[in-house]
């Protein structure tokens, strides 16, 4: 698909916070992996990548599940209310599916590893798109200009997991959904879905 299938934002750009674990649970489906979660409890909005789970899982500390991050933190679950979900859903009614391929390994530092999503810019819009709609809640609290989009791998990976993730790629995808997730100190829990039209 082209670039337009997305709809652009005007804002500056942040980077995608990297994430130790990740979701992409059956609704309502509740998942603990004690002490992989990070910071105060949130939600996030974030397109899951399944196709990863069967690489993922063969690591020594897999993630619960690969997602993209698109917007996050975001709201305390006793917000997430009708009308919040209303605007969701109205939102990303106007977002086409799209595919896109996990090609390049990179990493954050000297420990986290990541896979980047190919082309990235249609992330990168979504971010704009929400944050645009959302004002009170950049990404990251506004601390970055710049957005990363990708798919946290892990911290401290053995080199024999690197090089079975590397020979997996490319990995092909389609973001084909949204969901909006909320993560606690030792579980993520899928709240929302919000299909993606074809």
């Amino acid at each position: 698909m082209t670039d337009d299938t997305v709809v652009a934002g005007s804002r500056a750009t942040w980077p995608v916070l990297i994430f130790l674990a990740s979701a992409c649970q059956v609704s309502r489906r509740l998942v603990r992996r004690a002490g992989t979660m990070v910071g105060v409890a949130h939600t996030v909005i974030q397109v899951p990548v399944p196709e990863l789970e069967s690489i993922t899982q063969r690591l020594e500390r897999p993630p619960v599940c690969p997602h993209i991050t698109l917007l996050g933190p975001f709201v305390d679950r006793r917000d997430v209310n009708e009308d919040l979900v209303d605007t969701l859903r109205d939102l990303l009614a106007q977002v086409r599916a799209f595919d896109f391929k996990l090609s390049t390994m990179g990493r954050f530092g000297s420990e986290l590893t990541y896979l980047a999503p190919e082309p990235a810019g249609h992330f990168v819009r979504l971010t704009h798109m929400l944050a645009a709609t959302f004002p009170k809640w950049p990404p990251y609290d506004g601390a970055f200009d710049e957005i990363v989009p990708h798919l946290s791998i892990g911290a401290g990976l053995t080199s024999a997991d690197e090089e079975g993730v590397r020979e997996s790629l490319p990995i092909s995808s389609t973001a084909d959904e949204v969901t909006l997730t909320w993560w606690s100190e030792d579980a993520a829990e899928e709240l929302v879905r919000f299909p993606l039209h074809l």
